[in-house]
């Protein structure tokens, strides 16, 4: 037993104190899990975690794929080809332009042309992984910014695979598939229409079985069977896993279940990217860094002046700002994670040697290190001199003023009233026949357990105004109104179902809390009242002493 653990806790210790330093230290948790996989790696002395990098590599590449999938979820389709000017001119620009200066730079060196463009195709790549994960940490995916950056990383996510046709092609030999282009074409068109057919038919069919008998681990495990489905045709079909993941995920943005299917992807997802980082430092071979470091530091700034001039003006060229051009250069700079697959490729073809790959390696992986040093030096460039010239702010997506939880018939006026007063709302339940109800009447209606703490950022508590809470359950009321209370910004109003609930949630910080059926009672009463000929006025007066009272002597009263 002793044999296992020690080595693990031993693991563990560094990881974690990596992870601290290099987060308090202001660069993020990326490198410390990158320079944790350097220190427990089999290239250098000390502790050694794992021999078998091209295992970990595999596995975490799924954290990868997991990660395009949930961008997916976050992107209609509408809003990819919205973006198409920017990924024609920026995207698909970047990648040719920096092809075609890396084959200039390589016959200068020596080099075949044909050696040079691939190693400026395999160098355009930037890293999903990477960039999008900073984003996320600094809360700046929806920025203008960063709605470009990824617009540029989907461009380079479809460039993977023309770019992997090329290689064997530059290097003399048949295409990797050994199709023709129309049988290429064919299996690509029939990848597209099983994705399509898998994302709105056959994943929907399981889900919805699954939802109705609340069946939370089929829910999960149908979700993670059809991703890796997707996963496995697109390696038939020759295209990217990631894109692949990507392409399924925005089919499924318009799903009922789209917050559900995040919830259920992030912790995996989470694990698997951090295992990603911490393979990329266990694959860096530091006696080639020291042997070859002046070649090394050649390329790496070759790779970050070219791609951060050529980022800045295609962005420019696309009418962006020039704070958001500066900061999308800065920000993709670096090389990506296909770039290890896509050296592979070239080593295999003999376009270049082992040793060349091993620099390449080095290479990319430096890139990533530096990524958050060199994303802070855009923003301080901007700040210091071009803030007040083009104004350039956060452009936060604006938060949901209301957030209603239960999709009752209490929940449907809710929602309704806040569709005719035109408050910006989002209504959840986890029920998907409610939900279901709700999309029938057009309300902004969404499966999902507002007890998540992933449902609770969706739903962007901490920036609402008010939530507004209708189930039957006094337990699963109470608990919910309780989460909430932590939300300082929140009026939260809570439909209680008996006078004890309401007391109870009044007493513990939820102000507006009442309960409908003592409300109803009191309205059937007044109008009783009339009949036995009170006035409107004096019947108000007489519910109101009776609210007062009950108010004043709490639940234990009126249940006597």
């Amino acid at each position: 037993m002793d044999s296992y653990l020690l080595p693990a806790i031993t693991a563990l210790s560094i990881i974690t104190l990596s992870i601290i330093v290099f987060s308090r230290l202001g660069v993020g948790t990326i490198v410390g899990f990158i320079v944790a996989g350097i220190f427990l790696g089999p290239n250098t002395p000390g502790p050694i975690a794992a021999n078998n990098i091209e295992l970990i590599q595999s596995i975490a590449d799924f954290g990868i794929v997991l990660f395009l999938f949930t961008l997916g979820l976050g992107m209609k389709p509408r809003q990819l080809w919205d973006m198409k000017k920017t990924i024609a001119i920026q995207g698909i620009g970047q990648v040719f332009i920096t092809s075609a200066m890396f084959s200039f730079f390589g016959t200068l060196l020596g080099l075949t042309w044909e050696v040079g463009f691939v190693i400026g195709a395999i160098f355009s790549q930037s890293s999903t992984a990477v960039v999008m994960t900073l984003l996320q940490e600094k809360n700046q995916l929806n920025t203008a910014y960063g709605k470009n950056i990824f617009s540029n990383l989907m461009a380079q996510d479809m460039s993977v695979v023309p770019v992997m046709a090329l290689i064997p092609i530059l290097a003399h030999q048949n295409n990797v598939s050994g199709y023709s282009l129309t049988t290429n074409t064919l299996i690509v068109a029939g990848f597209l229409v099983a994705i399509i057919v898998l994302a709105r038919y056959i994943l929907p069919f399981f889900l919805k079985i699954c939802a109705a008998n609340d069946n939370k681990y089929g829910f999960a495990l149908s979700l993670f069977l059809m991703i890796l489905l997707t996963v496995w045709l697109s390696n038939y079909a020759g295209m990217s896993e990631t894109l692949g993941a990507f392409l399924f995920g925005m089919l499924l943005s318009t799903s009922d279940f789209k917050l559900m299917l995040e919830d259920v992807v992030s912790p995996l997802k989470s694990v698997l990217m951090s295992l990603f980082f911490f393979a990329v430092g266990m694959s860096i071979q530091l006696d080639v860094f020291f042997n070859d470091l002046g070649y090394v530091l050649l390329w790496l700034s070759a790779v970050l002046i070219v791609k951060t001039a050529v980022l800045i003006l295609l962005a420019l060229i696309d009418g962006k700002e020039l704070s958001v051009s500066i900061k999308s250069g800065f920000a993709l700079n670096q090389v990506g994670e296909f770039a290890f697959v896509l050296f592979g490729i070239a080593t295999t073809s003999g376009l270049l040697d082992s040793n060349s790959a091993a620099i390449g390696f080095i290479i990319i992986s430096i890139s990533m290190i530096i990524t958050p040093t060199m994303n802070g030096l855009g923003d301080r460039i901007v700040s210091k001199y071009l803030l007040r010239e083009d104004g350039s702010k956060i452009n936060n997506t604006s938060a949901y003023e209301l957030v209603i939880v239960g999709l009752d018939e209490v929940g449907f006026l809710i929602s309704l009233l806040a569709e005719r007063a035109n408050i910006s709302y989002i209504a959840f339940d986890n029920d998907y026949e409610s939900v279901k109800g709700g999309k029938a009447l057009g309300l902004n209606a969404h499966y999902g357990d507002i007890l998540k703490r992933s449902i609770q950022d969706k739903a962007q508590l901490s920036e609402a105004k008010a939530a507004f809470i209708t189930v039957t359950s006094p337990t699963v009321l109470k608990n919910m109104a309780l989460r909430l209370t932590k939300y300082q910004n929140l009026d939260i109003y809570a439909r209680t179902n008996t006078r004890e609930d309401e007391v109870f949630l009044k007493n513990n910080g939820v102000k507006y809390a009442g309960s409908i059926y003592v409300e109803s009672t009191l309205q059937r009463g007044r109008e009783l009242l009339s009949n036995f000929g009170f006035s409107e006025q004096d019947s108000t007066t007489l519910i109101d002493a009776i609210k007062n009272e009950m108010n004043k002597n709490g639940c234990e009263r009126i249940k006597q």
